[in-house]
């Protein structure tokens, strides 16, 4: 797996999310530097600096976990750190870098997140743009953890040329639950315009996350035939 998390500004106004970011952990040490083609964009949108990283130019390097983003992780001091860890699938031996990974250094306070880069062996997100679905509250009723998911291409989308939708069938019938996160659609779409084998299923469910403005988390994780 690759060791390589991509930082992600959502835009307060329009939730859009922007890839401004990459923070890459190596043998020796952690190095964190802003990234093109979204960075611009995000700027022109309101996008100032992560907490910590004034400068847009600079490539910074720590032999540990950078500070700014070590505050984003559980607080091991917490009663419940453990069952933390556990619902994340971690063990008390968990890595700063395992952590982060896996909670996305999410907080209430702001619109950061660092997910993992793309990756062919194996590919998890949380599905975006559930608050535009008009099939979410029936999918509250039927959606369970392991069920099969479809991924369809919205090639008409006038806010995003690579939508891929997340479908779910029951009994015949199609339910869009939301989107692919743009900062996957493109390299997901071309995936599957190659005509790439893959295997989509829930990972885990979450009706009243403090953590997402959309009606319901789902998580779905992917295993391609590569």
């Amino acid at each position: 797996m690759k060791n390589e998390l991509w930082l992600i500004w959502k835009d307060p106004v329009t939730r859009r999310r922007y890839r401004v970011g990459t923070l890459t952990k190596n043998d020796e040490n952690y190095v964190f530097r802003y990234t093109n083609p979204e960075l611009n964009d995000a700027i022109d949108n309101g996008f100032e600096y992560f907490p910590g990283f004034k400068d847009i130019d600079k490539t910074y390097v720590s032999e540990k976990l950078f500070a700014n983003i070590l505050t984003r992780l559980p607080n091991k001091n917490r009663p419940d750190y453990l069952e933390i860890l556990n619902a994340y699938n971690l063990e008390s031996n968990s890595t700063d870098f395992e952590i982060l990974k896996a909670t996305k250094g999410r907080l209430i306070t702001d619109s950061y997140e660092f997910v993992p880069a793309f990756d062919l062996d194996r590919l998890e997100f949380d599905v975006a743009g559930t608050n535009y679905s008009s099939d979410i509250n029936l999918c509250k009723k039927l959606l369970k953890i392991n069920d099969k998911l479809y991924l369809e291409p919205e090639l008409n989308n006038k806010y995003d040329e690579n939508a891929i939708r997340v479908v779910y069938t029951n009994l015949g019938k199609k339910y869009y639950i939301g989107y692919v996160p743009r900062y996957y659609s493109k390299q997901l779409l071309d995936a599957l315009k190659s005509g790439t084998d893959y295997s989509a299923m829930i990972k885990s469910l979450n009706f009243e996350s403090e953590l997402s403005d959309e009606y319901i988390t789902t998580n779905v994780k992917i295993i391609f035939n590569v």
